[in-house]
């Protein structure tokens, strides 16, 4: 059984070097986490390759072929313009800074939205080229959030799992953004969907009810007769792979001493990210500066490291933000550094992974601190090199992390008064209890590692798409379109019974709402007239809706109310199928009903003949289905 990746971007990144095209492999946890499993089922991955060249170019398509056909790396073909609009836009300028809730940085164009499709299009038909009879396949993050559903529509028989490496936000952010309903159906196309974190999955089951109005469990939902499955799955790091560098690794040994005899004497307050404004850099700096303003026993005894890794920086709002940390950098130099001593080492740019490895481990305390975050490997990084050692990790709650990492000490990062205040606190923690929370965290960064998300994750798909086929087999058979319809038309004799709201109009916030396009009108007149066949309506509406709808419609009969007063096609005089309840029985019920409006915005009462109505569609939709069941 293959696995199939599908991410943004190739493990390999192809660029032009005088030497002609070349492969420059991609860091991270998912190239290492999924590789194995690749190599281990023949399997592929495809994305990406980089940036390719204005024109035709041989040696490129080479370059490509060759990858595929020696690693199983299968590049998707996007134009530099179509890549450039596709990555730059609707993925970067809406979704991330709306997923990290940041609705006030959300920009969104028409043409940004386009490119995501035609994105998402070349990239179904690169998988759909090249999928093989049990296939699984493992969609990746915000930059394919329609593909499950593509493929679906596909090849309906597929296994497709999707996982979302950034956070999915509260649903009143999520209903902000510009073609919402799309991103949803287009992830509950996948059997399976896992997120970094439960409250994760708690924020997309509530955004799928209140924009599609499909209710769930807290694990699965149902749609058009499959079943979703939904989880967290915090994804791990390889931790064997740092600390295999920090225990044979000669560059690393070196490094490490060089850190140790610069910084001698000093504590090292460590932050590694990129340069984002999700990651809360100027945050951290403002709080560092409160830091050495409330505790002058800790200025010249400590330094924060601040590695800041350039990203994005085509996009103004990065480079508002260097400009901003630059400033702040100089700031809290200038108040506090002496000839001796830098407050703040700023590092703008990447740095080997010998010299990170050597900070994780040299520094005393770990400094992650996003104001939103997925999961955050650094970390888990962080946390791998210090294995029988005694540093400390100062974690924001806003990280998917903190989740899994109770031992660390946990902060809000805009709180940045209490922020400095938990910094000088950790500083002083005895020795003994930092070691005891950092082999505690070790223990577990260890054993969650990317392996294990990895196959726990292949296993969940591979029983999500099992119990689809299952559940399949045991559903009714849809009706079969063709045979229906050759049997009516055989039919000289027949009675059809048709449903109104959801069946014949589609189904509306309020009844008034609902009423029939006129081609619907002109069909039930043709069903009428053709006099081979009883049509009737059988609904929950009112008489007095039906002989506004249909009044004049021949041959038609009506029941409304649920079959309360039936209206024969020869006639206009309506008759009670029962007979009519007690008269004070509205003056019994109306005031309860009252009573729930009055407790439920929104919601309303429609008074009919023979019934109450309390509608709770427009209100919110958790809170009505809790409060209709407490009625009932």
């Amino acid at each position: 059984m293959r696995l199939v990746v599908v991410s943004n971007r190739l493990p390999l990144t192809l660029r032009g070097s005088p030497e002609g095209w070349v492969g420059e492999p991609s860091a991270g946890g998912l190239v290492t986490a999924l590789g194995p499993v690749i190599e281990r089922t023949g399997g592929l991955w495809i994305g990406w390759p980089g940036e390719g060249p204005e024109r035709a170019d041989l040696e490129h398509q080479t370059t490509l072929d060759r990858w595929e056909r020696e690693s199983g790396f299968v590049a998707v073909d996007l134009s530099r313009s179509l890549a450039t609009r596709f990555y730059q836009g609707y993925p970067n300028q809406t979704l991330w800074p709306l997923f990290h809730q940041f609705p006030s940085l959300l920009e969104f164009s028409p043409r940004s939205w386009e490119a995501y499709v035609e994105a998402n299009d070349r990239f179904r038909d690169a998988v759909v080229d090249r999928l093989q009879p049990g296939d699984l396949v493992w969609v990746h993050d915000y930059h394919l959030m329609l593909l499950p559903r593509l493929l679906r529509e596909a090849v309906p028989d597929v296994a497709i799992g999707f996982f979302l490496h950034i956070p999915f936000p509260a649903s009143e952010v999520f209903r902000i953004l510009p073609h919402r309903e799309e991103l949803l159906l287009g992830v509950l196309g996948a059997d399976y969907a896992a997120f970094q974190t439960h409250r994760h999955v708690s924020h997309f089951r509530s955004s799928v009810l209140r924009i599609l109005g499909l209710s769930s469990n807290m694990d699965r939902l149902f749609l058009e007769g499959r079943v979703v499955q939904l989880e967290a799955r915090p994804i791990g790091i390889a931790p064997e792979s740092f600390m295999g560098l920090l225990e044979s690794d000669r560059a690393v040994k070196a490094a490490l001493q060089k850190l140790r005899r610069r910084f001698e004497g000093r504590r090292i307050l460590l932050a590694v990210d990129r340069l984002d404004y999700t990651k809360g850099i100027p945050e951290r700096l403002r709080a560092y500066g409160r830091l050495l303003a409330r505790a002058p026993h800790l200025r010249g005894q400590s330094v924060l490291v601040q590695i800041a890794v350039p990203s994005r920086e085509r996009i103004p709002r990065y480079r508002e933000l260097k400009a901003q940390v630059d400033r702040l950098v100089g700031e809290i130099n200038g108040q506090f550094g002496t000839p001796e001593w830098t407050p703040v080492v700023y590092i703008r740019r990447s740095v080997s992974r010998a010299d990170l490895v050597a900070l994780y481990a040299a520094s005393d305390l770990g400094w992650v601190t996003p104001l939103r975050d997925g999961m955050n490997l650094v970390a888990k990084e962080y946390v791998a090199c210090q294995k029988d050692a005694a540093g400390v990790l100062v974690l924001s709650e806003f990280a998917g992390a903190a989740a899994e990492m109770g031992e660390a000490v946990i902060v809000n990062p805009y709180d940045e008064e209490r922020t400095a205040a938990a910094i000088e606190r950790a500083l002083a923690l005895p020795h003994e209890r930092r070691r005891e929370r950092m082999a505690a965290l070790h223990r577990r960064v260890t054993r969650n590692n990317a392996f294990a998300w990895a196959e726990r994750f292949t296993g969940d798909l591979r029983r999500a798409a099992r119990s689809r086929l299952h559940a399949g087999s045991s559903e009714p058979a849809r009706l079969p379109l063709g045979e229906a319809t050759s049997a009516f038309r055989a039919c000289r004799n027949g009675v059809l019974l048709l449903a109104y709201d959801g069946t014949l109009v589609p189904l509306a916030s309020r009844p008034s709402e609902a009423s029939p396009p006129a081609e619907l009108v002109s069909l039930l007149l043709h069903l009428g007239a053709e006099g081979r066949h009883r049509v009737a309506i059988v609904s929950g509406r009112s008489r007095v809706d039906f002989e506004r709808w249909f009044g004049d419609v021949e041959g038609l009969w009506l029941a409304a109310e649920h079959g309360a007063v039936l209206r024969p096609p020869a006639g206009h005089e309506w008759s009670a199928i029962r007979p009519s309840p007690p008269e004070d029985w509205r003056e019994h019920v109306l005031p309860v009903l009252e009573h729930y409006v009055d407790r439920t915005p929104g919601s309303f009462i429609e008074a009919k003949e023979y019934s109450l109505v309390w509608h709770y569609s427009m209100s919110d939709p958790e809170f009505g289905e809790w409060l209709a069941n407490e009625l009932v």
